[in-house]
């Protein structure tokens, strides 16, 4: 899983969480915002039916006029439009708003409008705000036929005492108004959700882009190249472990590049006298002297040119290794005037073998190291007239497919059975039964060089499913 992806996983569970807070904070909001709302409405159309009451209400034409009144609310709308404007405009609030209405006397008696109201009406609910009861609100939940509602009491004074105005409507309005509510904030809640997760997946791919160069960085470096990072378009946050990182890249440097002029040194140190040893072997076996030490003396022979071939195949290893000084030295290279070149070098050796060693070259060209595709092609040819035998074929290929330029070694010996075929590119390591002395670095030397050119080195099986086939692929952006 990408970092990004874990930062993403990771803050999705605390804006869900944000979200659902801001939910309920939301229905709040909207609960106490329309409840004080439809309040303050309610209570303004109590008064309007207190003020219109109040009117004449010192006069003895005062409960003619309530009279008047509640005979507009109680009747329909052609009764409600025959008489006083602010009566008509009460009665046809409280008739197209399902609202209800009842004035009590003094002794909570219905003086007229809806008993089942004026029942509910608190009697004494003014008196417990404030001595002077008259005008004030008080609010309260009921049901009314069977429904919900919200109603309010006002009290008013008048010439046979105090009256109780109570004003009910029912909840269907206050409740479609509250989800209206919800659900805007709630979208918009969700699109601020989305933008915030926009702007965190935005600022985290660009955060991490530094990051992605480096690991681009990383993986353009070639196979065990020890190549310092730039740090130059590295943040700032980010240039202290690149900084660590480039001194650790420094001290592999040098411990690989001493070991590898060790092995160089110990190697070049080597080839000179046991060259020498191995000339010295074969003119003591020439000497009548020496006949009778003749197999004593082969046994020693075969030891020291074993010891020759491993000095000159850890000399071809160590000039392998140095991968970032070496891809400067690269030059164009014919691969087929190469497999041409080997054939025919090894054909004495392949002839006195008893063994078919022939060449398809096609042309193809490589951007290398001449001497190091040379150590390369080498131990293929010689693994191949190893494990061939006597009547065997060999042969060498070069060419150019879809992939690149490539080389190719196939014989028809016993091949390599593929629960050996990753072992067998390790260094120091033979197969039980394997023919001649070798020390177990031919392959070894390829695979590295191989992969010193941008190559790969694939074992597959001859023709015929029979023997083994090397194939050296290089890219095409190696080759001409």
């Amino acid at each position: 899983m990408t970092l990004r992806r874990r930062l993403l996983l990771l803050l999705l569970p605390s804006l869900a969480l944000l979200l659902l807070a801001g939910a309920l904070v939301d229905r709040w909001v909207a609960l106490a915002s329309t409840r004080e709302a439809y309040d303050r409405a309610l209570s303004g159309m109590a008064r309007a039916a207190v003020a219109y009451l109040q009117a004449d209400a010192a006069t003895p034409h005062f409960s003619a006029q309530t009279s008047d009144l509640l005979h507009k609310i109680d009747v329909d709308d052609s009764a409600a439009s025959a008489s006083d404007p602010a009566a008509e405009d009460i009665a046809k609030a409280l008739q197209q708003e399902q609202r209800y209405l009842a004035i009590t006397g003094p002794d909570g008696a219905l003086l007229s409008g809806d008993a089942a109201l004026a029942a509910l009406t608190p009697t004494h609910a003014a008196q417990s705000i404030g001595q002077d009861a008259s005008g004030v609100a008080v609010f309260q939940d009921a049901r009314l036929h069977g429904r919900a509602v919200r109603m309010v009491s006002v009290q008013m004074p008048s010439a046979g005492g105090v009256l109780t105005v109570s004003l009910a409507e029912t909840l269907e309005r206050r409740d479609r108004t509250q989800h209206v509510m919800l659900l805007g904030k709630l979208l918009v809640d969700f699109a601020e959700l989305d933008l915030t997760l926009l702007v965190v997946w935005l600022a985290v791919y660009f955060g991490l882009l530094p990051v992605g160069r480096l690991r681009a960085q990383a993986e353009a470096h070639a196979s065990r190249e020890l190549r310092r990072f730039d740090e130059s378009g590295v943040p700032a946050e980010l240039r202290p472990v690149v900084t660590s990182f480039n001194r650790a890249l420094e001290l592999l440097h040098d411990a690989a590049a001493a070991q590898r002029r060790f092995v160089a040194d110990a190697a070049h140190q080597l080839r000179t006298p046991v060259a020498g040893l191995v000339a010295q072997i074969e003119l003591l076996r020439a000497d009548q002297r020496a006949q009778r030490l003749g197999p004593d003396l082969e046994r020693v022979q075969r030891g020291a040119q074993t010891l020759a071939h491993t000095a000159n195949q850890l000399l071809s290893l160590a000039r392998a290794e140095p991968l970032s000084a070496m891809q400067e030295k690269f030059q164009p290279v014919a691969l087929d005037a190469l497999v041409r070149e080997l054939v025919e070098r090894h054909i004495g050796r392949a002839d006195q073998a008893g063994i078919d060693l022939g060449a398809d070259a096609q042309p193809s060209e490589v951007s290398g190291d001449a001497w190091l595709l040379e150590d390369l092609l080498t131990n293929l040819i010689d693994n191949a007239l190893k494990y061939a035998g006597a009547g065997g074929r060999v042969t060498v290929r070069s060419g150019l497919d879809s992939a690149g330029p490539f080389l190719e070694v196939e014989d028809d010996g016993p091949g390599i059975p593929e629960s050996e075929r990753s072992r067998v590119r390790e260094r120091f390591y033979r197969r039980a039964g394997s023919p001649g002395t070798g020390v177990g670095l031919g392959l070894a030397i390829v695979d590295e060089i191989a992969r010193a050119h941008g190559g790969h080195l694939s074992i597959g099986t001859g023709a015929a499913l029979k023997g083994a086939r090397m194939r050296v692929q290089f890219t095409l952006s190696d080759g001409a």
